[in-house]
């Protein structure tokens, strides 16, 4: 499974881990409660160890491996000079890493944590067991398929909440029948502000509702597992939202999948977004363990947008109306009515109408 980075629980089941991996899939084992860094020492050379081992990832599987080579030539320059040595506990060490190396990185996906050799210990680069998957499935279903609220608000527009894109039957399931709520609404708002990301598949399958043909949406380029590496594609979906118009809201917590989420509606023409600027993480990976009970997220794909051939990475989405994020819905939900109203007739207008005039002006 490919999934754009989401800071959820982070190590709590290798189920949720290795749906963060891309490529082999990858499990840590379950940790329990996570260490605190601050109270783990480290020697000078356990802080080379780590940082050596980071040095090596990167170089093994970056994604642009012009970049992940130079950086890790870098890193192993500082560390020779003495960079890390100063560390006296896992949480220096990683304040050492984010600021001193993710400089050198680039990339809004990496960062480095620390979980314990426990948990690292358990690292595989196998496939996850039934029982990992419906311990992942149970997650989901749990809270909610990440689809947290649903509702209509004034004139017949309804509103729509993901807070990740998932590729898994509680959160498909759930999304298809929050869908069935909305299908009569004049006007949809899907409002991703602070979502942190999810999958291209899950992504691909949130826009099949809104499109009546096959659309692609990204292609994703593994270099270090070439098989790894596919094109997604938008399939129609029912219940669909067809021929009316989608506005969506962002800000800058929107990340990762979710930006993908925007910027393909946008690049589709499907919808107007309505916000802030988007982060700017679009190089999906997934974690690899380093040494001492330190791991690394390690963006590893490349994404490139059918219709731009580009991507967000460091820019974000922007948004096609700029407000607050806290003004982002009000907005909408006015453009939404304005829109409705250009073609409504009899009872649709009336109410569109009603909706408007409980606006503040």
């Amino acid at each position: 499974m490919v999934r754009f980075d989401s800071a959820w629980v982070l190590v709590r089941v290798c189920a949720v881990l290795w749906g963060l991996a891309l490529g082999p899939t990858t499990a840590l084992g379950q940790p329990g409660p996570l260490p605190d860094p601050a109270s783990v020492g480290m020697t000078a050379e356990q802080n080379s160890a780590v940082v050596l081992a980071l040095a090596t990832v990167l170089r093994e599987r970056f994604a642009f491996e012009e970049r992940g080579a130079a950086a890790a030539r870098e890193i192993e320059a500082m560390e020779a000079g003495g960079a890390f040595r100063g560390a006296r506990n896992a949480a220096q060490l990683l304040d050492l890493i984010a600021t001193r190396v993710a400089p050198i990185v680039d990339d809004r996906h990496f960062r480095t944590r620390y979980l314990g050799p426990e948990a690292v210990a358990g690292f595989s680069e196998a496939g996850p067991s039934a029982e990992d998957t419906a311990h992942y499935h149970e997650e989901v279903r749990l809270r909610g398929g990440e689809i947290p609220e649903v509702r209509w608000l004034a004139g017949n527009v309804g509103y729509l909440r993901i807070r990740r894109f998932l590729d898994a039957p509680p959160s498909t399931e759930r999304l298809a029948a929050a869908m069935a709520m909305l299908v009569d609404t004049g006007a949809l708002i899907i409002d991703v502000r602070g979502a942190p990301g999810g999958e291209p598949a899950g992504v691909a399958n949130a826009i099949g509702h809104l499109v009546s043909e096959r659309t692609p949406t990204v292609r994703l380029q593994v270099r270090f597992d070439p098989s790894s590496s596919r094109s997604f594609h938008a399939e129609p979906r029912t219940p669909a939202f067809i021929g009316k118009p989608v506005y969506v809201l962002t800000d800058g917590r929107t990340a990762s999948g979710a930006e993908e989420f925007a910027y393909d509606l946008q690049a589709m023409g499907r919808a107007t977004l309505v916000g802030e600027t988007t982060r700017g993480a679009a190089t999906p990976g997934g974690y690899r363990p380093l040494a001492h009970g330190f791991v690394a997220f390690i963006p590893m794909g490349i994404v490139t947008q059918a219709v731009t051939g580009g991507n967000w990475e460091g820019v974000g989405v922007v948004p096609d109306v700029e407000v607050p994020a806290a003004e982002s819905l009000e907005r909408a939900h006015r453009l939404a009515l304005e829109a409705i109203l250009e073609r409504a007739e009899g009872v649709h207008r009336a109410i569109a109408e009603e909706g408007l005039a409980s606006l503040k002006p």
